[in-house]
Order: C-alpha cells, then structure tokens, then sequence
C-alpha cells in the first residue's frame, strides 16, 4: 500500500497510544480476560530513515516485517497517524532500494508480544536496557470506522488496562 505523492495519505486511519509499564503480567491477565488472542512474541529491528515528512521505517522481525512512512499528530492522550505508505512483507529489492536511496539515522530494537483484539493490536515491548512499554493501537485499512471511534477504542483499552495517564508517552522509542 503506497501512495503515489510520498506526502499524499493514505486510506489508512490509525490511533495509537504508548504508556511505561513495570509489569505485563496484570495487562496480560486482562487481556485475556477481553478476548484478546496471543499472537506470539516478535523479535524486532527497526530502522529509522532521513525524511522531511514524520518517520520512514524499515522493520524486520520474527513475525512482522514492514517499510512505513508515517506522520504521528498527538490528540490529548493519543496520537493519530497519518500513513503515506505501509508496505508488509517488503520484497528484498523493496529493502535493498530503500536502503540505498535513504540516510539510516538510527534504530531500535526490542522483543514485542503481540495481541490482536478485533481491530486493535495491543503490544508489549521490552527494550535490551529492560525498559518496558505498552503501545495500543486502533486501525482500519477499509473505513469501517471514524478517526472518533478509532480513538474511543485505543481510551476504552486503556481505561480497561488500568493504565493512568501519568505514563503516557509521545510518539516512540526514538526520536527522529
């Protein structure tokens, strides 16, 4: 999925919020709990690229692999995203052009244990340093939902969650 104007957005709708955690394992309970189904536990490196426009993303992981180029816009409490491409499973030439056409400024990586909740995803990431965080992310791709409503679910999870608004953070792990 990729936009012909690099700065023209996709249909791609996306709220997204990130807390600290000290502990997954009362999160984990409750999710269980709602229904979320344990997709697995993904081993990510991604990789950040020079753009005058938001973030430019190369992740390659044990499950997830993607080129995205997205712009995040903090709404009090969240972050909508705005999505001028988002590639899954990228071909090797896909990878081997980005890579060549683009300055790498950094990267992160990090062990994701994915759940999925509808149209939801919740993850649970852990950072070589330990560092432990949790990023709630509401999307459709088809329009089937508002950017409200979106929203409204990434707060009800987290409300459910328990997770107070004291270890909310912006954006993600680096910053570009």
């Amino acid at each position: 999925m990729s936009s012909e104007n690099p700065n023209s957005p996709l249909e791609y709708t996306d709220f997204t919020i990130k807390a600290t955690l000290t502990n997954f394992a009362p999160v984990e309970e409750v999710l269980i709990s709602m229904g979320a189904m344990y997709i697995g536990n993904d081993e990510q490196t991604d990789y950040y690229f020079e753009t005058d426009n938001g973030k430019l993303k190369l992740r390659q992981g044990t499950i997830e692999n993607r080129i995205a180029h997205y712009r995040r816009e903090y709404e009090v409490g969240s972050e909508k995203t705005i999505v001028f491409r988002y590639e899954e499973n990228p071909s090797s030439e896909a990878i081997k052009q980005l890579r060549s056409q683009n300055k790498l400024i950094g990267f992160v990586r990090k062990s994701r244990k994915i759940y999925r909740l509808d149209n939801l995803k919740i993850h649970l990431d852990t950072l070589p340093d330990n560092r432990k965080f949790i990023e709630i992310e509401a999307f459709d791709r088809t329009n089937r939902f508002s950017a409200a409503a979106l929203k409204a679910q990434c707060m009800a999870v987290k409300e459910k969650l328990g997770i107070p608004d004291s270890v909310l953070i912006k954006t993600g792990y680096m910053e570009t």
